[in-house]
């Protein structure tokens, strides 16, 4: 089988540009994406005529180009739109319930009255109403320190 029977219609490369942007919808990693692109250039080429080996080519440089150059400066701008959770690290809280970690117990109230499952940085027991000082953040557990 030639190329140039493979290639004979250019909606072929329509077929390929959707497959690709269905595999990107999937993944999400924009690697596939550059393919829709080189494919709808190709399908251009063909459909003014143009011989099956510019359209593999073509296909080929735009879509690996692109790849190459365009999917490092959107991962850049991506990451620079995603919001970091603001750290506790550093505030004041009053402890709610007795903080034990040989108990598995603690709970803390921020400023702002959210309560908070807390843990002794240092393993000491801290009675309630005491003021402690955030040291960590891991998740939803804060681990403090007496004030």
């Amino acid at each position: 089988m030639s190329i140039e029977s493979l290639l004979g219609s250019p909606y072929i490369w329509l077929i390929v540009a959707a497959a690709a942007a269905l595999v990107e919808m999937v993944s999400v990693s924009l690697i596939t994406v550059w393919f829709v692109v080189g494919a709808l250039v190709s399908f251009f080429i063909a459909f003014f005529g143009g011989p099956a080996w510019l359209q593999l080519v073509a296909f080929l440089v735009v879509s690996l180009a692109c790849l190459a150059l365009l999917r490092p400066v959107i991962l850049k701008y991506r990451k620079q739109g995603q919001s970091h959770e603001p750290t506790l690290v550093g505030k004041n809280a009053v402890v709610v319930e007795e903080v034990n970690n040989d108990a598995m117990t603690g709970r803390v109230e921020t400023p702002d009255r959210v309560s908070w499952t807390a843990l002794s940085a240092d393993d000491s027991i801290i009675g309630v109403g005491e003021q402690v000082r955030i040291t960590d953040q891991k998740s939803i557990k804060l681990y403090v320190e007496r004030i």
